[in-house]
């Protein structure tokens, strides 16, 4: 009778100790979907590494606003989107400071990735391809000089954002920057494309950069200027 009784008390305690490793698992599971949701409601945009970009979920997108994204950056998150128009880059310092921020620059090779598709959304269904107006300013000690030891494309330019840092953004096309039509070009722009390049006179790679004239430029081309990349400190 006694062995009856003591097996039935181990056979409760096991029991007792099944349940409770269950609830346990159970809410754990739990909290991992409930964070996997959260993390995973807004996308990633960028690629590997650091700088990759997250929309975020919740009413204010992760204190970035509706329609931007956020990136991790070391020096800080930002928050970045592409709009449409800019045609001028004064034009495009307006854009921005609309929507509470400045003319954006890029970080690093997975954010230009990023805003390359964000260019892309802003295309019309009949365009292929458009140059982003971004926030990189040639330095006047560099403004009528082309491509020298002195005045290179590491250091021939500057993150107008004062915020973007290094020299990791600086993705340039073959051959630029190169200062052409008589060194006027101290602004910068990213081309964002459907295809992997396009070509006119030379052949373009998608998501790099171009250094171009501050002014408004006519014409419909390829490399026509579609956008401005704006950026801003997220609010939380």
């Amino acid at each position: 009778m006694k062995s009856k009784i003591l097996i039935f008390l181990c056979f409760s305690i096991l029991l007792g100790s099944l349940d409770a490793r269950f609830s346990s698992s159970s809410s754990e599971s739990c909290e991992d979907d409930d964070g996997h949701h959260h993390h995973g409601g807004g996308g990633h945009h960028g690629g590997g590494g650091g700088g990759g970009g997250n929309n975020g979920g919740g009413g204010n997108n992760r204190g970035c606003g509706s329609g931007w994204q956020r990136f991790r950056r070391p020096q800080g998150d930002w928050c970045m989107r592409v709009y449409a128009g800019g045609d001028s880059q004064a034009e495009a310092d307006t854009r921005c400071r609309a929507q509470g921020g400045v003319v954006s620059g890029v970080q690093n090779q997975a954010e230009a990735n990023a805003v390359g598709r964000m260019g892309v959304g802003i295309l019309a269904t009949n365009q292929a391809s458009g140059s982003i107006r971004i926030g990189l300013r040639r330095r006047d000690a560099c403004a009528t000089s082309p491509i020298s030891s002195s005045c290179n494309s590491m250091n021939s330019f500057w993150w107008s954002d004062r915020f973007t840092t290094g020299t990791d953004g600086l993705l340039w096309n073959r051959n630029q920057p190169d200062n052409a039509h008589g060194a006027t070009q101290q602004c910068v722009v990213l081309l964002a494309s459907r295809t992997a390049t396009i070509a006119d006179n030379w052949t373009w790679q998608a998501n790099r950069l171009d250094d171009v004239g501050c002014d408004r430029v006519a014409g419909n081309t390829p490399r026509q200027v579609r956008g401005v990349l704006c950026g801003k400190r997220p609010n939380n």
